[in-house]
């Protein structure tokens, strides 16, 4: 190969490096309106169905018995911005352009941030601060299939005139569903734990579960 053109593609590779799209995170998230999944928490099923996707924002309803209990929208469906359940709603104030630098997902990434996060419900709000990092990969088994995921770790400290409060999660999360499949947080040596038994998108199975439905007139809060 001539010199000139080895050196000529010597300096085009990391232009096309850059340029690979699978490199690049898509512009919205993956997630499918529709999705739906059977989550177990504490010896109890909960139904969780993604209802919308607006930018980078991922929507997601969840019941018990029939009953809606909680509704959050999370950055591409992994970070949580917003959120409310019976006498309690919150929104998160912080620039989420930082968290687009996990995206792509992979090992090694991480990002710390820190915001304001107000209490609609009390009229209140608090300071807050959060570090994310990628810490590995791992298959897991639902009676839908396997799903690869990204084990990630969240800490977020909040604090307020009275007391600072730490937290930490750890999430299995799908990047091609845009969904959390499983959580063990650990918060004032209390854990809370739950896990996705099964998750299907529109159009899969022949025996599409119908979602519970809710009595009529029933709100969140």
């Amino acid at each position: 190969m001539p010199m000139k053109l080895r050196y000529l593609l010597l300096l085009l590779l990391p232009m096309l490096a850059a340029c690979d799209p699978i490199a690049q995170a898509p512009s919205s998230p993956p997630a499918v309106v529709g999705t739906r999944a059977v989550i177990q928490r504490h010896r109890q099923e909960i139904y969780a169905e993604i209802t919308a996707v607006t930018g980078k924002l991922v929507t997601t309803e969840m019941y018990i018995h029939g009953e809606p209990v909680a509704e959050f929208s999370a950055y591409r469906g992994l970070y949580p911005v917003s959120g409310r359940e019976p006498q309690y709603q919150y929104e998160a104030d912080f620039d989420e352009a930082i968290l687009e630098q996990l995206f792509p997902l992979a090992v090694g990434k991480e990002v710390s941030f820190s915001g304001n996060i107000k209490r609609l419900d009390r009229g209140t709000s608090y300071n807050f601060w959060s570090h994310v990092s990628v810490i590995g990969e791992k298959t897991l088994s639902l009676s839908s299939g396997d799903r690869k995921v990204f084990v990630v770790d969240i800490v977020t400290e909040t604090s307020s005139s009275s007391r600072t409060k730490r937290k930490t999660q750890t999430v299995y999360f799908d990047p091609e569903l845009s969904m959390v499949l499983k959580s063990v947080q650990h918060e004032d040596g209390y854990k809370d734990y739950w896990f996705v038994i099964s998750v299907e998108r529109p159009g899969e199975g022949t025996n599409r579960t119908a979602p519970p439905q809710p009595r009529s007139g029933t709100v969140i809060i």
